[in-house]
């Protein structure tokens, strides 16, 4: 079908005035009568006539134009319904085609997006994870139904004050929320503990600050958790307790029948000494989960950290090497030394060879890094994820303490024990201290 054109109309449209233009002239002229009408009236009129039929010419583009403007209009307010219907003339067509193209994507772009949050929106509303997101004056602007279960409502919170919502939390909930923590809280506040996992952060959404809060039940897991890892530490100290009881009570009965023949009571003084080895194999054994369990909170105070290097390289044989500007730290000294001579003696026993066991207290901006490396044999993914935990060990004759009660130690200085294979060879094992922090809980 052959296309109309707004341009073609005009120009038959000024021939054809034209034509009567001229012909009305001459008609004037051949009968005399030019005199009597003024030329001036009849190109007035012309011209009126003109300028009539140009803006009824001109209106399929006029119209199109102010279409495809009310349709841009409706985009700014997320209507994209708007299509414009060609007319068939050539010089709108690609406008009206383009405007339509950008119009479908649209629609469909807010289709998909609106199934996707959708989507989104039942997952979330389908999780026992508690949140909760606000905007900047504190009014909720989203929430889910664990979230109104956890404050005790049963209609929406949206728009509500969420100051005026905490006071339906319990008050170790509401202490933790207003201070914004982080992390597992433990809430006693009625016949049984329940632990949740809090976690406040601040982000920008669409340009405006939000705060968004999550509540995180945690007793279930963490009872299981708690369940599998006594399991395993009764395994663990079965198999020690029977590893020395077992040869102790063999020695005893021994002893028992050398004592019964003096001839050879010579041999007595041997199975003692290694009944009192075995003994005391256990005695340290015992010992050192007692300290697990018994670690007292960090005592911090100013630590110089020259003097502090130098301590530690007094009592290792290993290279050491410092690079700090700040003179001191806050931190306890003796946790922290504890900390790195047990890192030292597993960088040791790694396989490594001695001189590529190296520790290096650094300084960058206001983080103070303390970090051992060796050359040895590394960790592997599932080692790395269970290297932190307690009573795994990767040696025949180990505890699965140290690293443990290593980790315990930083955490308490608000820290993080970080295990990375180097890219060479070997474990580098490393931990922060903010120098900005004064104290600690």
């Amino acid at each position: 079908m052959a296309k109309k054109s707004i341009f073609g109309r005009l120009y038959l449209s000024a021939c054809t005035l034209i034509f009567i233009y001229g012909f009305v002239l001459a008609k004037l002229l051949t009968e005399n009568h030019f005199f009597s009408v003024p030329p001036i009236l009849v190109t007035t009129f012309t011209l009126l006539c003109l300028g009539i039929l140009f803006k009824w010419q001109l209106s399929p583009l006029t119209n199109a134009l102010a279409a495809v403007e009310n349709g841009i209009s409706a985009f700014n307010d997320s209507d994209f319904s708007l299509t414009i219907h060609n007319q068939q003339y050539q010089e709108i067509e690609q406008l009206v085609f383009i405007y339509n193209e950008l119009a479908s994507t649209l629609r469909d772009e807010r289709m998909d997006i609106f199934q996707r949050e959708l989507m989104l929106d039942t997952v979330i509303q389908s999780t026992p994870v508690a949140l909760i997101l606000t905007n900047k004056s504190g009014s909720v602007v989203y929430s889910n139904i664990a979230a109104k279960q956890l404050l005790k409502q049963n209609k929406k919170i949206e728009g509500t004050n969420f100051t005026d919502l905490q006071g339906n939390l319990s008050p170790v909930l509401q202490q933790a929320t207003l201070a914004k923590k982080t992390g597992l809280i433990t809430d006693n506040s009625n016949d049984k503990s329940v632990v949740y996992n809090i976690d406040c952060r601040h982000f920008m959404l669409n340009g405006r600050e939000h705060r968004l809060y999550l509540y995180k039940n945690m007793t279930n897991e963490i009872s299981r958790k708690e369940s599998e890892m006594w399991k395993q530490v009764i395994r663990l100290i079965s198999h020690e307790l029977n590893n020395s009881l077992a040869p102790i009570s063999s020695l005893t009965r021994s002893a028992q029948k050398i004592i019964k023949q003096p001839e050879h009571i010579h041999m007595l003084d041997e199975v003692l000494e290694t009944i009192g080895n075995r003994a005391h194999h256990l005695h340290d054994f015992i010992s050192q989960y007692a300290k697990f369990a018994r670690l007292p909170k960090p005592q911090i105070k100013p630590v110089e950290l020259s003097q502090f290097f130098k301590q530690i390289k007094t009592l290792t044989d290993i290279s050491c090497h410092l690079d700090v500007v700040r003179e001191s730290a806050n931190f306890d000294p003796a946790q922290i030394e504890q900390v790195i001579i047990n890192l030292i003696k597993n960088g040791k026993e790694s396989g490594s060879a001695l001189s590529d066991v190296v520790f290096t207290l650094k300084q960058q901006a206001n983080i103070l890094s303390f970090t051992v490396e060796d050359k040895g044999s590394g960790l592997t993914e599932v080692q790395q994820q269970q290297a932190l935990l307690p009573f795994f060990t990767t040696k025949q004759t180990g505890t699965g303490i140290g690293l443990a009660l290593c980790n315990e130690i930083v955490s308490n200085h608000d820290s993080q024990l970080r295990l990375v294979n180097r890219d060479m060879g070997g474990l580098s094992v490393s931990f922060n201290l903010n120098l900005l922090s004064t104290s600690f809980d």
